[in-house]
């Protein structure tokens, strides 16, 4: 298939995604990768002048994913959610993270800039004193951090919006990721302090763009300079992930990484990065990962002067760009799935089963996070009595990470339902409910997780 082909084969795809959410037939998660031979383009007359040729082995279909997707939570499409209810480690093994793509995986096969060999980071733009490119093997002769921090994708929680809020398919739409859209790893990056001391900054800047020239042809997130400034040497240009190269479907090889922000902010497959004295407005900041619901208001924007890439209009800007992920929590328990508009292929539970434990003694286990301030406890309560304090295991190492928690819980027969709420070091708490949002975007209210107990 010619790249235009299977470009425009990717497009319908994630366009089917995002107007119908991830419940789709199987067969089109995956995308033919078949050359068409030159004789499929003869005319009839031309080919029936000539002996037949034998066709060439046909191509074997392209994987939407790459790696083993058994250890992750199918919800469709180019995406997968994590298993949370088998989590127990404070890092997250790559096999168990889950996978956030709004197209298939680039592969090497397909677009060899991929190949570190050839792979090449663009650095320029109006606010930018000296441009320059940078190769991989610069790259990792470069001064390097690592970081400890989950990654979270804005969706994750959507699933609350059905199940508790009371909101339909139609008011809310989306992936059903359930709560499993989150990971802890060890990332390896060049800071951007560094990439900006090399490249200089001038007075001016207003937006840095971060950009993928192999992921469909939309893939760019701006985030104001700012913020990129507020978290320099925090966040970065990322060649490796628990202590590994990055794979494929996690953005090898080179990616951003924005510790505490929503996924998306940490671009994969980057190839360049432009720093504008402009606002951009881009597919991602504007029709897709940002609030849009009454309850909030479009962001302020200058029609004649701001950027607005091919496909975006002033039209198009009517909520605000999702940034930080605020504090959530969860226990190990999968949760009850009733009134979601569909359930990923490979879930434990049928819809409306509950989990079921034996009664008696139990220590029940969960996690918790609050990535811009850290956590600084976490309280559960039992069938809507007081609230008591979970025990923080360690390590608990603040901004940007998880802590494991646990609590212990002399279970009797019957159904129960357990809630947990995090309470971050600013002081601010899980809430009962957030407003609707029609993307169902970093829906943080405390999770009802039901139990059957015999």
């Amino acid at each position: 298939m010619s790249e235009t082909r299977q470009r425009a084969a990717a497009e319908a795809l994630v366009k089917d995604v995002l107007k119908n959410g991830t419940n789709m037939d199987r067969r089109s998660l995956f995308v033919a990768a078949s050359a068409f031979g030159a004789a499929t383009m003869m005319s009839s007359d031309t080919a029936a002048q000539q002996a037949p040729a034998t066709p060439p082995p046909a191509a074997p279909a392209r994987r939407i994913l790459i790696k083993d997707d058994s250890r992750v939570l199918n919800i469709g499409a180019t995406v997968r959610s994590g298993n949370y209810w088998n989590f127990s480690t404070f890092m997250t093994p790559v096999e168990e993270f889950y996978v956030r793509n709004h197209y298939p995986t680039p592969t090497v096969e397909q677009k060899p800039v991929l190949d570190r060999a050839n792979w090449k980071l663009k650095i320029h733009g109006s606010s930018v004193e000296r441009p320059l490119e940078i190769s991989y093997d610069d790259l990792i002769k470069m001064p390097s951090k690592t970081i400890i921090a989950t990654m979270e994708c804005h969706g994750n929680g959507r699933t609350l919006f059905w199940e508790q809020g009371g909101f339909t398919g139609q008011q809310v739409g989306g992936g059903n990721w359930v709560l499993g859209a989150v990971g802890q790893a060890e990332w390896q990056y060049v800071s951007m302090a560094d990439i900006f001391s090399r490249c200089g900054i001038k007075p001016n800047a207003r937006t840095v763009l971060f950009w993928s020239g192999v992921d469909g042809n939309d893939m760019g997130r701006p985030m104001p300079f700012a913020d990129v400034l507020a978290q320099q040497h925090d966040m970065g240009i990322c060649y490796a992930m628990n202590g590994n190269p990055l794979t494929p479907d996690h953005g090898a090889p080179v990616r951003v990484v924005v510790p505490g922000w929503g996924g998306t902010a940490s671009i994969k497959w980057v190839t360049e990065i432009r720093v504008s004295d402009k606002r951009i407005w881009t597919r991602l900041n504007t029709k897709g990962e940002v609030f849009l619901g009454p309850d909030y208001q479009a962001p302020e924007f200058d029609a004649a002067n701001d950027e607005f890439l091919p496909g975006i209009t002033p039209a198009d800007i009517k909520g605000p760009m999702v940034t930080w992920m605020p504090p959530k929590s969860l226990i190990t328990v999968p949760l009850v799935i009733e009134q979601s508009p569909s359930i990923p292929a490979n879930y434990p539970l049928k819809k409306g089963e509950l989990p079921k434990m034996a009664a008696g003694r139990h220590t029940m286990r969960g996690y918790a996070w609050a990535p811009q301030h850290g956590v600084k406890h976490v309280e559960y309560r039992l069938n809507g009595g007081a609230w008591q304090m979970a025990t923080l295991r360690q390590p608990n190492l603040g901004k940007y990470t998880w802590v494991r928690f646990d609590f212990p819980w002399d279970a009797a027969a019957g159904t129960h339902v357990i809630e947990t709420r995090t309470t971050d070091n600013a002081g601010t708490v899980q809430p009962e409910k957030i407003p609707l949002n029609s993307l169902g975007m970093a829906n943080w209210s405390i999770p009802k997780f039901r139990i059957e107990v015999a």
